[in-house]
């Protein structure tokens, strides 16, 4: 494994050391392995969370104020001298009513909610295998096992 950066005490760093090639400690390339090899499951858990949303800034906020606008009116007896702009706006999108635009976006909030569980379950659960590898083939083999677990996670075809 090619590590980025390694400590070796509390003012020397060596930088993209082979572990194959080293004379460094191995405490030394086992805790920057395991720093390095967290961040990629990090990574691999943002993409998996971007495929569930369109790109962009901020997007999630809007999803949440979505749900909260249209759960709200469904939940207040659907007013259709009220409907909320979040909804307005989906039955613009989509052609369809008011009712089924704000069950839509329910819907689409909580796949997206079910989503966020499942992949912050497989990223603190590879993490954890990572943080408990006692040595860095181990911790390899937990981080890949975990960003493949990761990258398996995406909406159903045709979904959000």
């Amino acid at each position: 494994m090619i590590i980025d950066k390694v400590l070796l005490d509390s003012s020397a760093v060596a930088f993209s050391v082979d572990t194959n090639e080293t004379d460094i400690p191995m405490p030394n390339l086992l805790k920057a392995a395991i720093i390095q090899l967290g961040v990629s499951i990090d990574t691999a858990a943002g993409s998996a969370r971007a495929a569930f949303v369109s790109t962009g800034s901020y997007i999630e906020q809007e999803y949440q104020l979505a749900k909260q606008e249209a759960s709200e009116w469904l939940a207040n007896g659907k007013d259709e001298a009220a409907i909320p702009s979040s909804v307005s706006d989906h039955m613009a999108m989509f052609g369809v009513g008011a009712e089924a635009s704000a069950t839509e976006i329910v819907a689409t909030a909580e796949q997206w909610e079910q989503a966020l569980a499942t992949i912050r379950s497989a990223r603190l659960g590879g993490k954890s295998a990572v943080r408990s590898a006692e040595t860095i083939e181990a911790a390899e083999q937990a981080a890949q096992a975990a960003i493949a677990q990761l990258k398996a996670i995406r909406p159903p075809e045709g979904s959000l």
